[in-house]
């Protein structure tokens, strides 16, 4: 949009005759303006010589090119013209952003910012990059969303070299950086607030917030530590730390995840299950969950249970390699061999070069008396010969198209792939179709 906006300018000289004095401003002649010129217009005819033209053109300039060599002249000019303009840009900016006009909205932003740099100009122009964030997340456009909420941060860190230490955006960084997920950063700018931020109200509700941050940053090392440990090969050392931290959330199935898997290592089964079980009591079911389950269901000797729970598992997570090869694993040892090669073939596509995939393959070779060729990649070729208005063409395309149904629409086949990321308006579902 920005290069856009600044092609539709086009410069003109200022005659050297023109009433030179606006108040305690000086036009300089020498210097050319900027017209905007209407969309798809090369060239300005006699209509647009109009000051409302001129008045837009420098807009636009101080908008979108700050480096732009006459930038400051432009500010002062519009200044001397119309004192009160900013104003009315912040007014006129604000309905559009309500109006979700957000292009216009951020031309008109950016100029009030420019124009009449304020901590409310900057936060204002933040703030609609994150509702132009939130709406490309609604349309799944999630570049689009990457970049606005990277323009918001970048505008409230340059708000902060404007203005200094402002309590205002360190506020509002400390939201931004709580709502990315970045307990860290936030709490850097938190304590940075709680330095300059004066008494009230809102204080006293951001030492609040900096009391849960504190809390959520220490949990989340107990989680770390505890994962650190298991992955280390010393779950007991683990289990201390996970209790600690289910004490202090009894409702948080995270704690339990880890308790389970911690025991089920240490080979204490049935207590790991009753830890993986409190998982699905708080309401989550992940795929591994169910895939330490099986893994305990089995060694307890439940094997169609553990069976049952791994399809469930590889059900959540398709792309999973370690539950797809612990599927061939289990079909192996029941000597289902057509359903221990299916799986193999996937676990071979996911990941052909893992040790664990090739060993059950030479397993499934021995067992079975069969061999599991070379991996081939399909191509789909064009007969160049057949004919796309021929009946049987079009019988075999309405066939494929009737097995194809999307299970979120779609026509391809695809899952459906629902991510919660904790942000501010809920569920981002990423259809992959």
């Amino acid at each position: 949009m920005k290069e856009d906006k600044l092609r539709q300018i086009h410069y003109i000289s200022v005659p050297s005759s023109l009433n030179t004095k606006l108040g305690d401003f000086t036009i300089d002649t020498k210097r050319k303006l900027p017209i905007q010129l209407a969309e798809g217009k090369k060239t300005p005819d006699e209509n647009d010589y109009t000051v409302e033209n001129i008045i837009s053109g420098m807009l636009t300039v101080i908008a979108y090119d700050e480096a732009h060599p006459d930038f400051d002249y432009y500010k002062s000019f519009i200044n001397a013209l119309e004192p009160d303009l900013a104003k009315k840009l912040n007014s006129a900016a604000i309905a559009k952003e309500k109006q979700k006009d957000y292009d216009f909205a951020e031309e008109l932003f950016l100029a009030v910012y420019h124009l009449l740099p304020q901590t409310a100009s900057c936060i204002n122009l933040a703030t609609l990059y994150s509702y132009m964030a939130v709406d490309a997340r609604d349309k799944k456009k999630e570049d689009e969303e990457d970049n606005c909420l990277l323009l918001a941060k970048r505008t409230l860190i340059d708000g902060l070299k404007r203005f200094g230490e402002n309590e205002d955006i360190l506020a509002e960084l400390t939201s931004f950086e709580a709502y990315m997920g970045n307990l860290e950063d936030a709490k850097e700018y938190l304590d940075r607030y709680m330095l300059v931020a004066s008494e009230g109200e809102r204080k006293q509700e951001m030492k609040r917030i900096q009391s849960q941050i504190n809390f959520q940053l220490e949990n989340d090392n107990e989680i770390k530590e505890a994962y650190d440990f298991i992955m280390l090969g010393m779950p007991e050392k683990a289990l201390p730390t996970i209790e600690k931290f289910i004490s202090s959330n009894p409702k948080v199935w995270n704690g339990y995840f880890l308790k389970g898997w911690a025991l089920r290592v240490t080979k204490k089964y049935e207590e790991a299950k009753e830890a993986l079980l409190e998982c699905m009591k708080l309401g989550e079911s992940n795929s591994e969950i169910y895939n330490e389950l099986s893994i305990c269901e089995l060694e307890c000797g439940n094997r169609e249970l553990a069976k049952t729970y791994l399809e469930t598992a590889v059900d959540l997570d398709p792309e999973n390699l370690n539950i797809v090869s612990n599927l061939a694993y289990m079909n192996l040892i029941d000597k289902d061999f057509d359903n221990a090669r299916q799986w193999l073939e996937k676990a071979r596509f996911l990941a052909g070069d893992d040790k664990i995939v090739k060993d059950l393959i030479d397993q499934y070779q021995m067992l079975s008396g069969e061999k599991i060729g070379e991996l081939i990649h399909e191509e789909i070729i064009k007969d160049e010969d057949s004919d796309p208005d021929d009946d049987g063409y079009e019988a075999e395309l309405a066939e494929i198209a009737k097995d194809d149904d999307c299970c979120c629409g779609g026509s391809d086949g695809h899952s459906c792939n629902c991510e919660h990321e904790g942000h501010e308006g809920g569920c981002g579902c990423n259809h992959k179709c």
